[in-house]
């Protein structure tokens, strides 16, 4: 009977040791794979023609792997006149940036949508190195499109998630008839304040989601849409010179090209709008076309902000820009909190384990139970962080950004580590209970299945935290946490 016992218990330690060492490959497969696709980030910034990125030349896009779209050029202009307050509490105008080649961008503090994806897209640009040293002189500006809420100091709080450099990006606010007149007359966009059905929050405005480079003379020279990937590593070639700064469209007439700059043939007619219909839905805004006709903004253009139904699905560079955006300082100070907990934990754990195989058992209390403290001290931060995003954002937690493989990786960390999450309570207090009413036996062999699941938990969190808040923002979603 002896013998079938500890047949038994070999067997039990076996299993325990190919499912610890299964979870341990998993965490290191998920270093790896931070590690080499941190590196390799900037490669996916290129465009089709294959330059290289850091010594790495990328396989230029085939023919027909991605379809053109067709930009129209009205007649060069150079923007009207216009002087708004910045965030910082200085007032900034055309005449402050006549000279300088600029970028504008349009978004309002508000908006849950397409607006904190083109903040970051631009916050990309801000902080390219070879964008600084290649166009030191470039000064991003983002006008509000929600003048009313956003003031100087609503966008000042707005401004400092995004870290800008100051000389460099500047956040303006002003008249609301001033700005609007600015954006659908100058820079010829889409803007519309939501009222009645329309309006809820998160969507008070609706605007196109378009990014403008500006010449020196003040005159919009290229659009690009703030949410394609495309369209913005393409500004960032013409930024850092590695494509040619467009030059302003011919002073008369229309022009159309596919989005490789190559000329489009197309006919089309310009029907003048009915005066009637327009009033009631004022659905787009003029361009100033002499003939008082009018260019509806296409679907990827305007931000749907203005749609009647909210998106579906937000990406996950947008969901995580809004939680950082309304969570209180306090909670985002929580994330790395627990993190140092789970790593404290996980050593307070092998401390212990290197004190009882030295037959120090008053040495291996102390620790074990200084590790079940930390862990406890852990799950009151954890569940108050995801009590704050609840009542502050709406939402259950942050998604992570990777993408392809590495995004399979994360969800094979994530998974275990929460279901085993919720073990590792139930099984350290029934140990410490075997360990207090001195049952060594039932202790030691409960101890070596609660061991292995209590690390894999601590060490994972740890990896989870940094591959969650420290990995490069991507648009796919993904996972809650």
């Amino acid at each position: 009977m002896s013998e079938q016992n500890t047949m038994a218990r070999r067997g039990i330690s076996k299993l325990m040791l190919v499912t610890g060492s299964l979870l341990w490959v998993v965490a290191i497969a998920s270093l790896v794979a931070v590690s080499q696709n941190s590196s390799s980030q900037e490669t996916t910034e290129e465009s089709a023609n294959g330059a290289p990125v850091n010594g790495t030349a990328l396989a230029p896009i085939k023919p027909g792997e991605q379809q053109s779209s067709v930009k129209i050029s009205f007649p060069a202009k150079t923007l009207p006149d216009f002087e708004l307050q910045e965030c910082m509490g200085d007032s900034l105008g055309l005449k402050d940036l006549k000279g300088k080649r600029w970028v504008a961008s349009f978004v309002f503090t508000r908006c849950t949508s397409t607006c904190p994806m083109i903040t970051k897209a631009v916050m990309d640009l801000h902080n390219d190195k070879r964008v600084a040293e290649n166009a030191a002189d470039v000064t991003f500006v983002s006008f509000t499109v929600d003048p009313k809420y956003d003031d100087v100091d609503v966008l000042k709080t707005y401004s400092e998630i995004w870290s800008p450099d100051r000389d460099r990006w500047k956040f303006l606010t002003g008249s609301q008839q001033h700005i609007y007149e600015l954006i659908v007359k100058g820079f010829g966009l889409y803007v519309k304040e939501n009222l009645g059905d329309t309006r809820r929050p998160g969507f008070e405005v609706a605007h196109s989601n378009r990014v403008v480079l500006v010449n020196e003379d003040g005159i919009p020279v290229g659009t690009f849409l703030g949410t394609r990937e495309e369209d913005m590593v393409k500004l960032r070639r013409i930024l850092t010179g590695r494509d040619e700064f467009p030059q302003p469209a011919p002073t008369s007439g229309l022009s159309f090209s596919t989005s490789d700059g190559n000329p489009l043939q197309i006919q089309f007619e310009v029907q003048p709008a009915n005066a009637e219909e327009s009033e009631q839905k004022d659905e787009a805004p003029s361009n100033d076309e002499p003939d008082g006709g009018s260019i509806s903004p296409s679907v990827d253009e305007t931000n749907t902000d203005g749609d009647s139904t909210p998106p579906t699905s937000v990406s996950a560079a947008a969901h995580n820009a809004k939680i950082d955006q309304r969570l209180p300082s306090w909670a985002k100070r929580l994330p790395p909190v627990n993190a140092s907990l789970n790593t404290l934990s996980a050593i307070l754990l092998i401390c212990g384990l290197i004190a009882i195989r030295n037959r120090k058992e008053q040495v291996h209390r102390n620790f074990m139970v200084s590790a079940f403290l930390t862990s406890a001290v852990f799950l009151a931060c954890y569940l108050t962080y995801h009590y704050a995003l609840g009542k502050y954002t709406g939402e259950h937690g942050k998604r992570f950004p990777g993408q392809g493989i590495v995004g399979v990786v994360y969800q094979l960390i994530l998974w275990p580590h929460i279901v085993l999450a919720a073990c590792v309570p139930v099984l350290a207090i029934r140990v410490f209970q075997h360990a207090f009413a001195d049952r060594r036996t039932a202790h030691r062999k409960l101890a070596k299945i609660t061991f292995p699941i209590w690390m894999f938990v601590s060490v994972t969190g740890v990896i989870i935290y940094g591959m969650l808040y420290h990995w490069p923002m991507a648009a796919a979603p993904a996972v809650n946490r």
